[in-house]
């Protein structure tokens, strides 16, 4: 799998502020859209369709459309899994998902972008504050 041109991975919480008009969101994705693709991981997609109301589905399909999806591959399962393991090891444990986006931006070696900076507890993880970007 290679994705050539992504500036970052943008979690969950941004693209639900997105879709909810978040001021901060439209300079973020303008920023770093100028950098390159912006990615999320296909978890995002499974995150974003749970909590989507009928009368949101267009405008979240628009915007999903406009991202560049990065699917799950045995490459960054097994970089989540031993993401995970390591969490195990120290008494932690997060979600599936947010270890499988983590790993998704690990793969890539490009930020992540979140304002759950605490779902990410991975020490390589490049994970920028969405409000602060």
């Amino acid at each position: 799998m290679q994705f050539q041109g992504v500036s970052c991975i943008l979690d969950t919480d941004i693209i639900i502020d997105y879709l909810r008009k978040y001021e901060y969101t439209k300079y973020l994705m303008d920023r770093w859209s100028k950098q390159g693709l912006l990615a999320v991981s296909t978890l995002t997609y499974v995150e974003i369709y749970q909590g989507t109301r009928p009368e949101e589905k267009e405008n979240t399909q628009l915007l999903l459309n406009g991202l560049t999806p990065i699917p799950l591959d045995v490459s960054i399962a097994k970089i989540a899994g031993e993401l995970l393991c390591n969490l195990r090891s120290q008494g932690l444990t997060i979600g599936i998902a947010d270890a499988i986006i983590g790993a998704t931006a690990l793969f890539l070696s490009v930020p992540l972008i979140t304002n759950n900076i605490e779902h990410y507890p991975f020490p390589d993880l490049w994970v920028i504050k969405g409000m602060e970007a």
